[in-house]
């Protein structure tokens, strides 16, 4: 078993209000780029490094903002649940999954199949994000991110 550890410098959580229309359950966005990536201006991303994007996290229909606690990847949309890594349309990933970039280019995606996210709040401006998370090989990841934190829609 194979494990890898990022230290995330960047996050940008979304709030998805019309993602699923017919869900009983609010719907988030988390995007993580470590040092070395960076967002141009048309949204690309540039550099060496990894981005590790978690698609579809799901909460009560009640909770605009992340709450704290401990979700799990679960392919069942219920509160506290992050959809795992699914090749959708094939070739398009999506759910939770992460993206080794090496000079500009998609070096090799590690879909993440089971693990678990935990969310803290710091105080009123900083968030504190810890991931463990397992491929379908059981490759271990590991990933934190601790800072600064806007919601955006």
């Amino acid at each position: 078993m194979t494990q890898y550890d990022s230290i995330y410098i960047t996050a940008d959580i979304r709030w998805h209000k019309q993602y699923y229309p017919l869900l009983d359950r609010q719907v988030f966005s988390i995007d993580l780029i470590t040092d070395g990536l960076i967002f141009d201006s048309v949204w690309n991303i540039q550099g060496t490094g990894q981005n590790l994007y978690v698609s579809d996290i799901f909460l009560p229909l009640t909770d605009t903002l992340l709450q704290e606690g401990v979700y799990q990847l679960d392919s069942i949309p219920s509160a506290f649940t992050i959809l795992p890594y699914k090749d959708f349309e094939g070739g398009r990933p999506t759910g939770c999954y992460m993206i080794d970039i090496a000079n500009n280019s998609v070096n090799k995606i590690f879909g993440f199949v089971t693990g678990s996210m935990l969310v803290e709040y710091l105080n009123a401006t900083d968030i504190r994000l810890e991931f463990s998370l397992y491929t379908t090989d059981s490759v271990h990841y590991r990933a934190i991110y601790q800072g600064p934190f806007e919601y955006n829609d």
